[in-house]
This record gives structure tokens, C-alpha cells and sequence, in this order.
């Protein structure tokens, strides 16, 4: 029965890869003649190997594990984002391309053993509704145990077909019972706006999170609204937006761009793959002058909206060097609940900048018939990058994402500051001390006896971490001890240790902004929600700062845009 069992899956796998080799060879007009027969010869192989190896390997294999690890082993050799994807990841897939799911309406994360509500429930939601918080620790899904599992397999539990219900039970700080909501579930829509207001002088100001299917629209009533307000400026902040749908970064760079613009536009070795995106509808506001945010986790659709107000020099883009994700993937599906999310082009913006950054692929270059100079694994070669032109006549770079026309270097997180984000201190403290702060009239304003409030909560704690140099310490001590350097060197060794004991005793007061400032943003997000969170974090944001000052001065925004 085994044996028919693991015939039957090889017999699938084989169907599977003939139907997406005929796809494949069909795909593609110019392809090698030979190509299809070098398919079959090695599919055979791949076949034999696998069949011999699971029914006559010394210890058992698992057939279905096995064969992951052999499409993993294939996808890994090619670059970081062609992937086997299963159900879970499939959804995910889904519910960015659809815009909605069926859910209550949370956002979760894992502190702890635990998934943990993230921020407060969207608005209207089943969630919302039955006074879910923020904080609030899911221990069990319709009576199973949520304890050291996945988010993502929490997240497939808690989602399902509107209309149905799902028991959810929560720890919250302060309770001294666990509660219990019976939820049912609704289409929820995904938000990918979560601030859009004018914040000083006439100054516009939206954080856009995502691209999904209605990013687009949430991005033109955004702006209509804000028009209506009586705007003079913009600024569209993309920062750590990962991106999501090409389409919808498309139709967001069409708000501010001329119609008839190139965009972006695709290369891929298919004639379907080789496409170029225009601007098709007049913009909504032409002339406005517009600053763009990012940074290093700026990625994929937020470096095409980007790069195309940077080279149709519409805007100023302010921050850091965004990521560099500049390869196109096509969801080829084998299943209903499963398929191959696989990159079919590279996209380039309308100076023909290629966005990807070079060390992000991690590919292997023995496994193509030719080596794509573009796409060179060998990052040893010093390059000096190429020089492209904006519609005006700018010189901007290429070699891996877009660099911004205004670079702020944001400071470097210390080991403590780390520690303390990492742990969650911050979040755990908000969620137990908000429940019995009154919600501000105004703004969220942190005193001194909240700091010493959090100073022994950090002690309730047991809040360890190690300063810079301690662990290098610890590693002396022991060569110290076992080559036997003696009374001489371990006393100074000694010393250097009081010497870090002291400094590390001084890292509160030393990092006394920073715990203000992140204290003030998770405070408000408990109190005020996310938009009294966005609000806490203007005043402690100096790539914010500065595109106010650049906006409020029109010769020096007009001189960088190089006019």
C-alpha cells in the first residue's frame, strides 16, 4: 500500500512537470530546438532518482518532504523570489490581489509563545464590533491551542468564508479571566492607507502600507479629499511599504504623473513578459509639488512609483536607498492550493533603470546557458554605476534602487535601543499601563513619572541585553582561563568588566529621547489608535522634517528638481 502510494505521487509529479514543460516550451518562440528533448531526458532522470531514493534509501523517506526539498533545491539555484507556494502563502497571494478576505478583521503578530493582536481591529469589523484590543493575546481558535504555532497557520484559522463563526479566546492584561468572543466572519476589506491628512501649512501628507488591489482607489479619494481641504504640497510616504501589485503601483503614479507618461515598463524572454505600463488618465493633481519617503525596506511597487516621479521629475524623493527589487514573478498554478510563483521578467523605470539590487539574488550562475552581465552573482567586480538621465535632463544612477535626490542617514540603533524593541517592552508596556491612563483630550504627553514607571517595569522584568563589546569581553575571559594568561591579565580583565557594568547601568538616562519618543508612539496607538500612533511619530522624525522645510522653500525645491 505504501509502495502504491509513492508510485501514485511519482506518477502526479511526473504529469505535473510534463504539463508545466509543454507550457514552458510553449511559451516561448525563440526557445533552443533541443530544449524540449533535453526536458524529457532529464525529467526521466529527475524521476528515477527520486523513485530510487524513496523506496530504497536505508531510513524511510517522507515522499511528500522529499519532493519539496528537491523543488527547493531547484528554485534556490535561480533567485530569492522563484518559490513552490502552498495554501497559506497562496492566500496571502489572493487577498492582495483581491483586496479583501473572508476574516474578522485582525492584525496579528507573535510576542512570546503567543500571537498577539498587533494594532487595533479595523474599523466596522467583527473584531472592532466585539471590543477586541490591541495587546490582546489569542491562547485558542475555536478551542485549539494557538501555543507556539505559526502566525500563519493562526491567520488561516481565524479567516474563512463570511458568514460563519469562529470562537476566539483571549488574554488581556488586567483580566484576571480568559475571554471569550464568538466572531463571525465578514468580507474584510484591506486597507492600504492609514493616514492621509493635512499636517502643517498646507501640507498634504499620506502613508501609503501596500499595494494591493484597491490601493489605487484608496489613493485617489485620499487625494481628492485632501484637494478639497486646500493642499499647497505632498507628501506620499512610502517607507517600508514592501510593495505588492505592479498594476496598482501603476495607477497610483498616474495621480501625479501626465497622461500618456511611460511608467514602467517589463523584459522577460516571452512575448507576453516584454509589456510597458503608461500613464492612461490625466493626474489628479499635475502641478503639486509632491516629496516621496522612503528607505531601505522601500520595495518592488513603491520603488516603481518612486522611480517614475524621480525620472519624470514630477517630485523630490527624500530618505534612504530603497531595497532593490526589480524582477517580475507570474503565479503559474499547479492546484487550487498550491502553484509556482516564478519570475518571468525585470522591470525597469522610464529612465531604463534596472532596479534590482545585484546582492539581494543570491543566484548561481552555472545553472544558465549564458550569464546575464545585468544579473551577475559575482559582486566582487567593482562597477562603477551607470549614468541615466530624468525627462529633464537629470543624472541619476543605476546598480540597485532608487537613490533618493535628498539622502538622510538615519542613526544607527544601539544594542540596547535593539534590545528593547526586540523583547517588546515598549508594546507590553503600553498594553498594561494604557488600561488605566485616560484617553488625552489632545495629544499623548510622557512625564517623568511615566519614565520611571517603565524604568521598573523594565526591572519587574528582568530586561537584559549586552552592551557593545561585552560579548567580545566573554570570549576573552575564556581564552584567558584556558591559556592561563594569568593573575595580571584577568585583573585587568576585571576591571573592564566593572568598566561596561557601570556604562550599562547609565543606558537609560543615556537613551532617555528615544524611550520617550517610542513610548509616546505606542501609548497612542493603545489610546488614540493607529492614526493617534502615525501622529506621535511626526515630532521624532527628521526625513519628515526636512521634506516639510524643502516643500515650505520653492526655490530650493525647484533647484533639486533641476529647474
Amino acid at each position: 500500500m505504501r509502495l502504491r502510494k509513492q508510485s501514485f505521487l511519482i506518477v502526479l509529479l511526473i504529469l505535473a512537470t510534463i504539463t508545466f514543460s509543454g507550457w514552458l516550451v510553449n511559451s516561448f518562440s525563440t526557445a533552443n530546438p533541443d530544449l524540449y528533448l533535453s526536458l524529457k531526458k532529464n525529467i526521466t532522470l529527475f524521476k528515477r532518482i527520486y523513485e530510487e531514493i524513496t523506496i530504497r534509501y536505508v531510513d524511510e523517506i517522507n515522499p511528500d518532504e522529499f519532493i519539496k526539498a528537491g523543488i527547493e533545491g531547484m528554485t534556490n539555484k535561480l533567485d530569492p523570489y522563484t518559490t513552490y507556494v502552498e495554501k497559506e502563502e497562496n492566500e496571502s497571494l489572493q487577498m492582495l490581489t483581491q483586496g479583501k478576505y473572508g476574516g474578522v478583521g485582525l492584525t496579528i503578530s507573535k510576542r512570546g509563545d503567543f500571537p498577539t493582536v498587533e494594532e487595533p481591529p479595523f474599523e466596522g469589523t467583527p473584531a472592532a464590533k466585539a471590543g477586541v484590543r490591541e495587546g490582546d493575546e489569542i491562547i485558542a481558535v475555536d478551542k485549539a491551542a494557538t501555543e507556539k504555532l505559526s502566525l500563519s497557520v493562526v491567520a488561516e484559522r481565524l479567516r474563512g468564508k463570511p458568514g460563519t463563526p469562529v470562537v476566539v479566546q483571549i488574554r488581556r492584561p488586567g483580566e484576571n479571566k480568559t475571554l471569550e468572543f464568538r466572531l463571525i466572519r465578514d468580507v474584510i476589506v484591506i486597507h492600504d492607507i492609514t493616514y492621509a491628512d493635512i499636517i502643517q501649512d498646507g501640507v498634504g501628507y499620506i502613508r501609503l502600507i501596500r499595494f494591493s488591489k484597491y490601493a489605487a482607489d484608496q489613493m485617489r479619494e485620499a487625494v481628492v479629499d485632501l484637494k478639497n481641504k486646500g493642499i499647497k504640497s505632498l507628501i506620499l510616504d512610502l517607507r517600508s511599504n514592501p510593495g505588492g501589485l505592479l498594476e496598482a503601483a501603476v495607477e497610483v503614479a498616474n495621480n501625479f504623473v501626465p497622461r500618456d507618461d511611460l511608467i514602467v515598463y517589463t523584459e522577460g524572454r516571452t512575448e507576453q513578459s516584454n509589456r510597458k505600463y503608461y500613464a492612461t488618465e490625466e493626474p489628479l493633481v499635475p502641478d503639486l509639488p509632491l516629496v516621496v519617503l522612503v528607505n531601505g525596506s522601500s520595495a518592488s511597487a513603491s520603488e516603481i512609483v518612486a522611480g517614475a516621479i524621480q525620472d519624470l521629475d514630477r517630485g523630490l524623493i527624500i530618505g534612504s536607498r530603497t531595497y532593490g527589487k526589480g524582477l517580475v514573478q507570474t503565479l503559474v498554478p499547479f492546484s487550487e492550493n498550491s502553484g509556482l510563483r516564478l519570475t518571468t521578467a525585470k522591470y525597469y523605470i522610464p529612465s531604463g533603470r534596472l532596479i534590482q539590487n545585484l546582492s539581494h539574488l543570491n543566484r548561481d550562475n552555472q545553472v544558465f546557458r549564458q550569464e546575464d552581465q545585468e544579473l551577475s552573482a559575482d559582486t566582487s567586480r567593482k562597477v562603477e554605476p551607470k549614468e541615466y538621465h530624468t525627462k529633464g535632463g537629470r543624472i541619476v544612477y543605476g546598480g540597485g534602487g532608487i537613490k533618493p535626490d535628498i539622502e538622510i542617514e538615519m542613526p544607527k540603533l544601539s544594542n540596547f535601543e535593539i534590545a528593547l524593541l526586540r523583547q517588546s517592552m515598549f508594546f507590553n508596556f503600553a498594553v498594561s499601563a494604557s488600561v488605566k491612563w485616560q484617553k488625552p483630550a489632545g495629544e499623548v504627553v510622557i512625564s517623568d513619572d511615566k519614565i520611571a514607571e517603565f524604568r521598573h517595569y523594565l526591572q519587574d522584568k528582568n530586561f537584559t541585553f549586552q552592551l557593545e563589546g561585552e560579548e567580545e569581553l566573554q570570549q576573552l575571559e575564556k581564552i584567558a582561563q584556558t591559556n592561563q594568561y594569568g593573575p595580571a591579565f584577568t585583573l585587568d580583565l576585571e576591571k573592564m568588566d566593572q568598566t561596561l557594568n557601570q556604562l550599562k547601568e547609565k543606558q537609560f538616562d543615556h537613551h532617555l529621547d528615544f524611550i520617550k519618543n517610542s513610548l509616546q508612539q505606542e501609548v497612542a496607538a493603545k489610546l488614540l489608535g493607529t492614526r493617534g500612533q502615525v501622529e506621535a511619530s511626526f515630532d521624532d522624525d527628521p526625513v519628515l522634517k526636512t521634506a516639510v522645510s524643502v516643500l515650505a522653500n520653492p526655490t530650493e525645491y525647484a533647484m533639486k528638481l533641476g529647474k
